[in-house]
């Protein structure tokens, strides 16, 4: 029998434990005998791969992140596109990746903002195509911390939040919408996992870990607020756009808002291990 692999792949607010049950999952199939890996873009790309291949998968990010940062201005009047290397100098840097999120933004595009969410897009299916499809070809389980229609939300949804004409609004929300359907797991191939929790509970999570919020965690990169009020309403909107795909990507539900967090976790991997879409590893 030929082996197939999946993709199992995680959508939920930051600090809701989306990374802590995919662990648990690796673990759980790794103790099962089955060839699984915790697959991401960004270590992807920071693990320096070569060829024409791997160039248009830096470019497509490296569009990105420029798109996010060209066009906005810090508090002290600094352009921090002024702070990003001209090509081909890595922009994965982590020291470099501390420095913008730790800026702190007075204004940006929102023009700007969604075509960063295009970038996005296009860098995922690449992606997909050139990485995650022949692992999966290989029989490999392949295990995705976070779903980029993720990133494309929160994009989307900070473009929509700084916008002053309707229009720029209205670009933002159909990009979402797009995003929704261009980034759909393939069913034959991918469980999608939902993780609900509590945004407040999940803001609690996320300072507990690492003392503080990251620029793209609230509404610190698009110039609207830093701080527990702006996770809070991000994050809010962010689990509204995951709810409107639950149904039509048929996502596993799992929750994370339990105080003894080992159970809930247990109880997650046990429900996405029994999804029927597993039955095919051999």
């Amino acid at each position: 029998m030929t082996r197939s692999g999946s993709v199992i792949t995680f959508l939920g607010p930051d600090g809701s434990g989306k990374s802590t049950i995919a662990r648990a999952v690796r673990q759980r199939l790794t103790d099962e005998g089955k060839p699984v890996r915790i697959l991401s873009r960004r270590d992807y790309l920071r693990a320096q791969p070569t060829g024409h291949v791997a160039d248009t998968n830096r470019a497509l990010y490296d569009a990105g992140l420029r798109s996010l940062y060209s066009l906005a201005e810090a508090a002290d009047g600094t352009a921090l596109g002024a702070l990003l290397p001209s090509p081909p100098a890595d922009l994965r840097d982590r020291a470099l990746e501390e420095q913008l999120d730790a800026s702190r933004i007075a204004a940006n595009n929102p023009q700007a903002i969604t075509a960063a969410a295009l970038c996005e897009i296009a860098g995922s299916l690449m992606y997909y195509t050139s990485v995650v499809h022949p692992e999966l070809d290989a029989g490999t389980v392949v295990i995705e911390e976070t779903h980029p229609l993720k990133m494309v939300s929160k994009l989307c949804l900070l473009a929509q939040r700084t916008a002053r004409h309707d229009s720029h609004a209205r670009a933002a929300a159909t990009v979402l919408r797009s995003a929704a359907m261009v980034l759909r797991p393939d069913e034959a191939r991918t469980i999608p996992v939902l993780v609900r929790c509590s945004p407040h509970r999940a803001y609690d999570r996320l300072i507990g870990q690492r003392g503080a919020l990251g620029g793209l965690e609230h509404h610190g990169a698009a110039g609207s607020g830093r701080g527990k009020d702006a996770y809070l309403d991000l994050q809010t909107r962010l689990v509204e756009a995951f709810e409107e795909v639950a149904a039509p990507w048929r996502c596993v539900i799992v929750t994370s808002d339990d105080e003894d967090q080992e159970s809930s976790v247990k109880r997650a991997v046990d429900a996405i291990l029994a999804d029927p879409r597993m039955a095919h590893l051999v």
